[in-house]
């Protein structure tokens, strides 16, 4: 029986193929170190820039709250001083419309301007909450009147069906308040739904979401409107209301468009001290001898209503202010920010109501 011996056969790799697959190996790693390396340095550079733009964010908000506490301080001492009376010759008025820009370290206050929010009609006033009814139904009238005289081309009916919305969203409860209003379930059932609010607005750009309001309408409605925070207030100072259409709308028509927008230009620089100095302006003197002339629209009006019961043309004037608006822009370092402070001034105190960031 013959046996084989088995053979262990070494093979041995030559020095030159041993190099080859240590360099290899060598570049595989410091390929690898490479990438690894790439992508610290770039988180690395992205925590970097996050970090200054949390600097920056933060120090463009303290330079807003600074601004705000100047805007509080100065409108304080002008509200103090003058007992309360508002007009367009005080400071507040004149470095807004210098549009002046304040150097700040690391950037610039671009823009910090005053809003005197008396010098516009209140979206709010039409939250029904302590108004008779000849109020709410003056003040439907007044939204009515300056929709029509800021865009010619709506008609009777989108005015009264807006007009009626707006009041439907401002109120507590379910129920239209008329045929042209709208409710909950009315903005439930569109394709993109949601629901009124039923409370004050917040901003001007929450009347888009009532059922009437189309962007072209809201546009030309723009310049004319403001909201007071959680007030239903409606008192325009004539020292500093800047538009014919407001005052042919709170005047309940007495004066024309043209009217008002030259009642505007006749006022004096300092204002008028009291609202029976504004009736020796020739233009309102003569509009007060004239009845005003509502625009009830197309809706039902309640029992006793009449175009008397409504009062008269200077019920809604006053030449005092208490809410005002900042709008503050500032750039620092790669951070721009926009921002809007609403004020509630007297001669005891200043109150920030609300803040928003973004464009107005």
């Amino acid at each position: 029986m013959t046996q084989h011996r088995a053979r262990n056969h070494c093979y041995s790799v030559p020095p030159a193929r041993q190099q080859g697959v240590a360099l290899v190996m060598v570049l595989l790693v410091v390929a690898l170190v490479t990438v690894l390396a790439v992508q610290l340095s770039q988180r690395m550079q992205m925590n970097v820039v996050r970090t200054m733009n949390y600097q920056d964010s933060e120090q463009s908000y303290w330079y807003w709250l600074s601004a705000e506490e100047i805007a509080r301080q100065l409108l304080q001492v002008q509200v103090r001083d003058s007992r309360g009376v508002i007009h367009q010759g005080q400071v507040w008025y004149l470095q807004t419309v210098e549009e002046r820009v304040y150097p700040i370290e690391g950037g610039a206050l671009a823009k910090a301007a005053i809003t005197d929010l008396q010098s516009c009609f209140n979206l709010n006033a039409l939250k029904g909450d302590n108004l008779s009814t000849e109020q709410l139904v003056r003040r439907k009238v007044q939204m009515r009147m300056l929709l029509q005289a800021a865009d010619e081309n709506i008609d009777d009916y989108q005015a009264d069906v807006i007009v009626e919305s707006m009041a439907d969203w401002l109120d507590n409860d379910e129920q239209m308040s008329s045929s042209y209003g709208a409710e909950r379930a009315d903005y439930e059932s569109l394709s993109v739904p949601y629901q009124a609010a039923n409370d004050y607005f917040v901003h001007e750009s929450e009347l888009r979401l009532v059922r009437g309001v189309s962007q072209q309408i809201y546009q030309a409605l723009k310049p004319f409107v403001c909201v007071i925070p959680n007030s239903n207030r409606l008192q325009l100072n004539i020292n500093t209301v800047a538009r014919g259409e407001v005052l042919h709308a709170i005047s309940l028509g007495a004066l024309t468009v043209d009217a008002g927008t030259a009642a505007i230009d006749n006022r004096p620089d300092g204002g008028y001290d009291k609202v029976e100095d504004a009736r020796n302006n020739s233009i309102l003197a003569q509009a007060s001898q004239q009845q005003i002339n509502p625009n009830f629209g197309g809706v039902p009006r309640p029992s006793g209503i009449t175009a008397e019961s409504l009062g008269g043309m200077f019920d809604d004037l006053v030449v005092k202010s208490n809410y005002f608006e900042l709008d503050t822009h500032i750039d620092y370092g790669e951070m721009t920010l926009s921002g809007q402070s609403k004020l509630y001034v007297s001669e005891s105190e200043a109150i920030v109501l609300m803040r928003g960031r973004g464009e107005p």
